[in-house]
């Protein structure tokens, strides 16, 4: 073979393998790097693995606790809760509403065409089946304890990709906490029931709860501790006064729902006609305690160090000074 014709022939060697070489280019551009790669993928409280191909741009918060937290991490959402209690923040007020937490209408979540749905466990567990036949992610997330907040508040950087300042929100919080439980007398040993109230019925709460996990976080000691729930999806145990006598807790605290008046009035009436319960220490001493709904009942949030301060002054008003 002649010198010419072997230049000939790699010329269009190479040719071809610069036309073979773009076309993969091309193809590459059109796809993910790593094929099956997705954004995020999340355990969620339930135990359901969530994939997300996709950053999610149109979120749908059914709880106005996670709305907080989700807007504090500087994500933002197409849809949410009402609301007549909860303050919704200001960037949020005039989304479209999807019902109140208890009763969502799942005909408007699906309406507004979300990529994911983050909703509460034990409210809104029924609703998967559907979002999920409407190919909508959704999440479902406990969210009662002061761990549970956290969890909450680094996955919702996570879901934003506000990683960064998910964490300063977590720091801050810790510390504020912190300060105050270093402060903790360690020569005192304190134990509490924690009632809750409706208009119906009492049970005692156990430490997973608001009220029993900050208890347990100021070194608090509970009296139903390790006492079975009513069921295995609850976090209450029944209620005995009988136990309670027996117990005798320094601090009873109260957390309502419900007309908290209407609540307190009858309890007080309680006390005053009932002489087992005039028996006990915190009744002689004064200190049953109504908890405030907006720091006890559902939780609250960001301002969990407020939560953690008002339980501290109850039981140490000689260190944290008396509630106002």
């Amino acid at each position: 073979m002649s010198k010419n014709k072997r230049l000939l022939m790699m010329v269009g060697w190479l040719i071809v393998a610069l036309l073979c070489a773009g076309c993969l280019a091309g193809s590459s551009t059109s796809a993910p790097d790593t094929a099956g790669q997705a954004y995020l993928t999340v355990k969620d409280s339930t135990g359901r693995t969530v994939t997300l191909p996709k950053k999610p741009e149109r979120l749908v918060v059914l709880s106005p606790s996670f709305l907080d937290l989700l807007y504090a991490v500087g994500g933002q959402a197409v849809g949410r809760p009402n609301t007549k209690t909860e303050a919704i923040p200001e960037a949020a007020t005039q989304l479209p509403e999807v019902g109140f937490v208890y009763n969502i209408n799942l005909e408007k979540v699906v309406s507004l065409q979300p990529d994911l749905v983050i909703a509460v466990q034990g409210m809104h567990d029924s609703l998967v089946p559907a979002l999920e036949s409407n190919h909508i992610p959704v999440l479902v997330l406990k969210y009662k304890t002061l761990d549970d907040t956290i969890e909450t508040i680094r996955l919702l950087g996570n879901i934003a990709g506000t990683q960064a300042k998910a964490e300063n929100i977590i720091t801050d919080m810790q510390q504020k906490i912190r300060a105050i439980t270093d402060k903790i007398p360690t020569d005192k040993q304190r134990k509490v029931a924690i009632l809750f109230a409706t208009s119906k019925s009492v049970t005692v709460q156990l430490d997973r709860t608001i009220a029993g996990s900050i208890a347990q976080k100021l070194g608090l000691t509970n009296i139903a501790s390790g006492t079975a729930p009513l069921n295995e999806d609850s976090d209450n145990v029944p209620y005995s006064l009988e136990k309670l006598v027996e117990s005798d807790p320094d601090d009873v605290f109260v957390v309502t729902m419900g007309s908290a008046a209407e609540i307190e009035k009858r309890m007080k009436a309680d006390v005053e006609s009932n002489p087992a319960w005039a028996s006990l220490r915190a009744v002689k001493n004064g200190k049953v305690s109504f908890l405030p709904s907006q720091l006890f009942l559902l939780n609250p949030g960001l301002k969990m160090p407020d939560a953690v301060e008002y339980m501290a002054k109850i039981s140490y008003p000689e260190v944290y000074g008396s509630v106002k």
